[in-house]
């Protein structure tokens, strides 16, 4: 064996080595989900019925004399529009059109109508390629699984540690919704998820290009993406990072003695990224373009927006969740439910949010001395940024969307890694049960009250600080008292 043979074999091993805990995360994960995929393989493939579906995530439990409903919120979906996309496509029908959203079975017709940007049903047309009927699950799950890869990424370069960055991706491979709705219910979210989060991962390691790349695919799977751009217009505006600047360096490349070089405007830069991007872009929409009204209007506004009318009943289960729903269980006055009503359908709640979230990400300081702490910041931003798209949407949501905000929370699991102070993080037991705490209060209550529980996880990560000094006054004497046992139990 040549040196140059040995010296690859040490560094592979010293890879291993380095990343031997989430190899161990990734293959037990890997197991969990083959098994939860082909027992929904198993069980959509035995459904006689048209359209095919999987377990709704409906039950009860009998806890302590009491019953206790939840309601996972499952959906047909995947039978109904991915399986019947992906046939049109391949029979040679266009998307956005009538005759793409019109399908006929058995002679009846149905409407199947395609909104979502081109790449999902090029996704679609491909899984049902590889493995009719579950191909396009396949696909999902695939991309489900490998978001926790950019996640771990992120997790260790966040908090400088990578056992908090493997547990930050078990958090998120064994997550409960993401397990339900993307390894057993094969809905839509996971692509674009998966994109976006390698988008920040590749922007975090000055990859600017490609992180970019990463973030208009993503938006080419499903539009909620376009909100998730606006964190990375604000990072891409800002000069390129160079760790190595100096103080004096910084100070003197710049008038402003209060201001860093590193934190002026890079309109330059950015111009040339735009450009790279329109070109993508508009290679990935043609044929469409040809049509832009037509194109537009599909992609942006086909789908619509939740405009409630009746003020005293929540609405069919058909329809999506919106912050008027929950006043409407809540028993709220009704100028209240409406007032609400219309901020959300006409986007004004959701632009009332919107602003200054961008505000604070663009006036941001970028020092590339403490790169850390400053991308601890603008994630920081991006999950409440998220929080407030999902609650706010004009469309409203289902339970399912909530995949998008998975690896979010589960890298920004403490106080610390929302902070800007570059301190190294490590392991905790608020990285476990914070995560956990939040799925279950979005995945277990029926779907009028989960919405509610969204309003105070978002209130909770405003005020992460004082929950944080709260939760150290609490830890510290039972950390002492610990110890203090161990030292006494151990012999002299």
């Amino acid at each position: 064996m040549t040196g140059q043979a040995v010296r690859r074999l040490n560094r592979f091993f010293a890879l291993i080595r380095d990343h031997s805990l989430i190899l161990v995360v990734v293959t037990v994960a890997a197991i969990v989900w083959m098994w939860v995929f082909n027992r929904a393989a198993a069980e959509f493939l035995a459904n006689p019925n048209w359209p095919r579906a999987v377990w709704n995530g409906e039950g009860s439990i009998n806890l302590f004399g009491y019953s206790f409903s939840y309601h996972l919120e499952g959906w047909a979906d995947y039978d109904y529009f991915y399986v019947s996309w992906s046939q049109q496509l391949l029979s040679g029908r266009v998307p956005y059109t009538d005759e793409f959203n019109l399908l006929v079975r058995e002679g009846t017709d149905y409407n199947v109508i395609y909104f979502f940007p081109p790449l999902y049903a090029y996704l679609c047309a491909l899984g049902e390629i590889i493995r009719p009927d579950i191909g396009i699950g396949l696909l999902i799950s695939i991309f489900g699984f490998l978001t926790a890869l950019p996640v771990y990424g992120i997790g260790s370069y966040l908090s400088m540690n990578q056992r908090v960055g493997a547990v930050s991706a078990a958090m998120y491979l064994f997550n409960p919704i993401v397990l339900y709705h993307t390894a057993f219910e094969w809905l839509n979210p996971a692509p674009f998820v998966f994109f976006t989060v390698l988008s920040f991962y590749l922007l975090m390691k000055n990859r600017r290009i490609s992180g970019v790349i990463a973030m208009v695919i993503a938006a080419f799977f499903k539009q909620t993406a376009f909100f998730l751009a606006l964190p990375v217009i604000a990072v891409i505006l800002k000069q390129p990072p160079r760790p190595e600047e100096t103080t004096e360096e910084a100070t003197e490349e710049n008038n402003d003695p209060k201001r860093l070089s590193s934190d002026d405007f890079d309109f330059r830069g950015l111009a040339k990224i735009v450009c790279v991007v329109l070109v993508f872009a508009g290679a990935l929409s043609i044929p469409y373009l040809f049509d832009p009204v037509n194109y537009v209007y599909y992609v942006f506004q086909r789908a619509g927006a939740t405009l409630l009318t009746d003020f005293t009943n929540p609405p069919p289960i058909n329809y999506p969740i919106t912050p008027a729903v929950v006043l409407v269980v809540l028993g709220a006055p009704e100028w209240l439910i409406q007032a609400v009503n219309l901020l959300t359908y006409y986007t004004i709640g959701l632009i009332l949010g919107i602003l200054p979230l961008l505000a604070m990400m663009l006036l941001e300081v970028k020092d590339d001395r403490n790169l850390v702490g400053y991308w601890r910041r603008i994630l920081y931003l991006t999950l409440l940024l998220i929080f407030w798209v999902h609650i706010f949407s004009p469309r409203g949501i289902y339970k399912y969307y909530l995949v998008a905000l998975v690896p979010y929370f589960s890298i920004l699991s403490t106080s610390g890694i929302c902070r800007k102070e570059s301190k190294p993080i490590n392991v905790s037991a608020p990285m476990i049960v914070l995560p956990s705490a939040i799925s279950l209060l979005v995945l277990v209550p029926t779907r009028e009250f989960y919405l509610f529980f969204l309003f105070l996880i978002v209130l909770g990560y405003i005020l992460h600080r004082p929950f944080s000094e709260v939760y150290g006054l609490i830890a510290s004497p039972i950390r002492k008292i610990g110890s203090r046992i161990m030292r006494a139990e151990t012999p002299s």
